[in-house]
């Protein structure tokens, strides 16, 4: 599993050793609340989802990446990375950054970064992406990163826009 880096972020694949920092960070009020449904992630669940992206790594040579800033080596910012939809079938681009990095512009600059290693070393020829239509920070970090908005429907009883982003629309951005 890769590790990733840009000029001000170091990006390394989730692992079990990051269990209690990913329980803090996934259940800080300010990130559940558009990450998870606002529902509480259990230590059980946080552990099914570092195995989940365990796998994922395997299967298409990229996973959930842990953000580290620069400037606060050792410390969980964040996490950005692709999964597999609900659907099995579709690669999904997710992230979260904690409230104190907000604005300075990392999630796009780890998106990116991650976007950037999936299609070019990974099997990923299309990543889809949603976001609560009230995250509009979100939603600007999908425009940035070049995706394209697919549709807007309820999913999981929230009102969610859908963005997809192709391979070859990735390389000319």
């Amino acid at each position: 599993m890769p590790n990733l880096s840009t000029d001000r972020l170091t990006l390394r694949p989730i692992t079990t050793a990051d269990l209690a920092a990913l329980e803090a960070f996934w259940n800080n009020p300010d990130i559940r609340r558009y990450l998870w449904a606002d529902q509480v992630m259990s230590r059980d669940r946080v552990c099914q989802l570092i195995e989940a992206s365990e796998a994922c790594f395997q299967r298409l040579g990229s996973g959930f990446f842990a953000i580290e800033v620069a400037t606060n080596p050792g410390v969980l910012a964040g996490f950005c990375g692709h999964r597999l939809f609900e659907d099995g079938e579709q690669v999904e681009l997710l992230y979260g950054i904690h409230p104190d990095y907000w604005g300075e512009g990392y999630v796009t600059e780890a998106a990116g970064e991650v976007l950037r290693h999936g299609f070019e070393t990974g099997s990923i020829q299309r990543v889809i992406a949603a976001a609560d239509t009230p995250n509009q920070r979100a939603v600007r970090v999908l425009q940035k990163l070049g995706m394209v908005f697919e549709e807007r429907r309820e999913h999981h009883g929230l009102d969610t826009v859908f963005y997809t982003l192709h391979v070859e629309d990735f390389a000319l951005a």
